[in-house]
């Protein structure tokens, strides 16, 4: 496969990539279902044992099997997060290397922004 090819099959891959993880990473940190925010510990319990209809034992139960499982869960979201980070920088990396330098100048800029509005997202999260 010639080296133009596996580049661009690099750069299509690494979008799609980018997308899924997105999508992903929006719907489980950004978003809830109806209020358009993430739903607190406690309020997910409560609709959770609401939606299935649980008894007061069964809650107790499921709320030890969340709690058991937190951590792990933390610890494999922390390395989703980690690989997106990384498979970003590949991507930014592969891109630079088709800019010339004032283009590159651009494309800081763009990428500061876009920075600007995930850090905005993420403050107007956790004041939510």
């Amino acid at each position: 496969m010639e080296l133009k090819t596996k580049t661009f099959l690099f750069i299509i891959l690494s979008f799609l990539l980018g997308a899924v993880a997105g999508g992903f990473i929006g719907r489980t940190y950004f978003a809830g279902p109806e209020t358009g925010s993430r739903p607190s510990r406690a309020e997910f319990r409560k609709q959770f044992a609401k939606d299935l209809k649980l008894t007061p034992g069964q809650e107790v139960q499921v709320d030890s099997i969340l709690e058991f499982n937190r951590d792990k869960i933390s610890v494999i979201q922390k390395q989703f997060v980690d690989i997106y980070k990384l498979h970003k920088d590949t991507l930014r990396l592969e891109i630079r290397k088709l800019l010339t330098p004032e283009q590159n100048k651009l494309y800081d800029e763009r990428i500061r922004k876009q920075e600007e509005r995930e850090a905005k997202k993420r403050e107007a999260e956790k004041k939510d």
